[in-house]
């Protein structure tokens, strides 16, 4: 089975579950139950696990999260591996209006607008849509910021209800905690309802 290289965006001030919940979730997805208890043995992940997932800043230098964590990413864009998966965590309001302004960071993600999935977590809806990909599109974000995504964006269609809106290749969630679901829903969408089940049973969480 093919393994889905997976970039997770980041910069300065997002918020660390926005990203660090999906990547758990997906770096601890396993193809058997066997490769699973491998997984929660051993201190290096199993190179047959089905995601590979890593780190993305513009620069490649490290960055400071909103709760003033330093992060060191893995690559910087231009020199990322091939996506299949692109995750786009929110922050703060004025870090992701800032990011938003980033010409380069929207032409990147722009230039991924074909493969498998992109995603955005929380208020990364706002920098997914300045780049334009969700106009006629539904979308979600965090509820306190519903009416001003719509306000910014009148093309994308809000959705208040749910925490995961699958629109085409696109996927945004609700608000900072919602990434996990997001993560689990996309290992349903690509490896089964099976799996994402025992995944979500993994890290203790209701699926």
């Amino acid at each position: 089975m093919k393994k889905r290289k997976v970039g997770i965006l980041l910069y300065e001030f997002v918020d660390v579950l926005d990203f660090s919940g999906p990547a758990e979730v997906l770096s601890l997805t396993s193809n058997s139950r066997v490769e699973e208890s491998l997984t929660l043995y051993k201190k290096q992940l199993l190179p047959t696990r089905p995601f590979e997932v890593f780190t993305l800043t513009d620069t490649g230098l490290q960055i400071k999260t909103h709760s003033g964590i330093t992060i060191m990413p893995d690559y910087s864009i231009d020199k990322s591996p091939k996506l299949d998966i692109l995750i786009i965590p929110g922050g703060p309001l004025r870090s992701v209006q800032s990011i938003s302004k980033n010409q380069k960071i929207r032409d990147w993600i722009v230039s991924h607008s074909n493969i498998e999935f992109i995603c955005s977590v929380c208020t990364g809806a706002f920098i997914l849509g300045e780049t334009g990909l969700l106009n006629g599109k539904k979308a979600t974000t965090h509820h306190l910021a519903h009416k001003l995504l719509q306000k910014k964006y009148p093309d994308i269609q809000v959705i208040s209800e749910g925490k995961v809106v699958h629109d085409n290749n696109l996927l945004t969630s609700g608000g900072v905690s919602s990434g996990i679901n997001m993560a689990l829903y996309l290992v349903e969408k690509i490896l089964g309802k099976e799996i994402a089940e025992r995944t979500a049973k993994i890290i203790e969480f209701e699926y």
